[in-house]
């Protein structure tokens, strides 16, 4: 079973949004309430699979806390740390005495670790590179290409330096998929986009595909399709934006599937990202004059909507009106 990438599938949608501000995990401690212990799935004890879930996390103004992203962890423990930390309390964060909500990394154990020196580095490591994109989203949200391309610099200035060296004997990013190059790679698309630097954002896309070309079916290829879409769409090739959609769905779909009902948070994103693109598609249908296949792809839209935000429902609107009135045919 893949591990289960909760915020990734909605990769394409994090700009525009306002970034809550990011604590570092000592600090997010100091504001625990409830820590529930989490339930040791019996799949992984009887394979004695041990270790530790890094996840991404939200808390919002009333303390509670939601996933935003797994970082690092056993697939088979993944959805445990998840339960778990959804249902722990924390005391509410506030900025100038108003409560507010924050973004925090979170480490939940399973079993003994043998190197909690090295988990410690790496929830570091985590912790700056999230807080660097944190920065450079917002200085994108703001216009202010120049301070983006800064915090870029920063954030590939991390990546290397957890590089070893070859000359060491060890690995490179090359031996394997490394999920925050991918990251990297796929915002640094989005900042030539904002820039208007459509070539550069389309080789960073496809550079980003080449990352997990291990795993077709992988939700960050999903993601990365869609954002590649949306760059065609801006260049009004509407042809290889509808092509680029289509595939992303198709992903999303298969991941939608394989998580099951057992990890609402997965299926929350798979599901809105579905809905959101099959929308992009059904728009290009009806564009090339296709209103069967717009017809078609908004029933998908309503069949995902309680997947939707309340800040999506003009995508439903628009699918009812696209079903009782699809236009002539062709």
């Amino acid at each position: 079973m893949r591990a289960i990438l909760l915020a990734l599938a909605l990769t394409v949608a994090a700009f525009g949004q306002i970034v809550p501000r990011r604590v570092s995990p000592d600090e997010a401690e100091k504001h625990l309430l409830r820590r529930p212990t989490p339930q040791y799935p019996s799949l992984a004890q009887m394979g004695r699979i041990q270790g530790s879930v890094i996840l991404d996390i939200q808390i919002d103004e009333s303390g509670k806390a939601s996933v935003r992203r797994l970082i690092r962890g056993h697939p088979l423990l993944a959805p445990a740390a998840i339960a778990a930390v959804e249902q722990a309390k924390y005391q509410p964060f506030e900025v100038n005495g108003n409560p507010t909500p924050v973004m925090t990394l979170v480490m939940v154990a399973f079993g003994n670790s043998a190197n909690h020196d090295a988990e410690d580095r790496e929830m570091l490591f985590l912790t700056d590179v999230w807080t660097t994109e944190d920065s450079a989203k917002l200085a994108l949200d703001k216009g202010d290409y120049a301070a983006a391309e800064q915090q870029m610099k920063k954030w590939s200035d991390l990546l290397d330096s957890r590089r070893p060296l070859p000359e060491h004997g060890g690995a490179t990013h090359a031996h394997g998929f490394d999920r925050e190059l991918w990251q990297w790679t796929i915002t640094m698309g989005l900042v030539c986009k904002a820039e208007q630097k459509y070539g550069e954002a389309e080789r960073y896309y496809k550079n980003a595909l080449d990352l997990r070309n291990d795993d077709k079916n992988a939700p960050e290829n999903a993601a990365t399709l869609a954002a590649l879409g949306d760059l065609y769409m801006d260049q009004k090739r509407y042809d290889l934006a509808r092509d680029s959609a289509s595939r992303s769905i198709a992903i999303y779909q298969k991941n939608f599937k394989s998580v099951g009902s057992g990890n609402p948070g997965a299926r929350q994103a798979y599901g809105r990202a579905i809905a959101y693109q099959s929308w992009m598609v059904s728009k290009l249908a009806t564009q090339q004059n296709e209103p069967a296949e717009a017809v078609k792809q908004c029933r998908t839209v309503l069949d995902f909507k309680s997947y939707l935000d309340r800040a999506d429902g003009d995508f439903v609107t628009t699918c009812q009106q696209v079903i009782s009135n699809p236009g002539p045919k062709n």
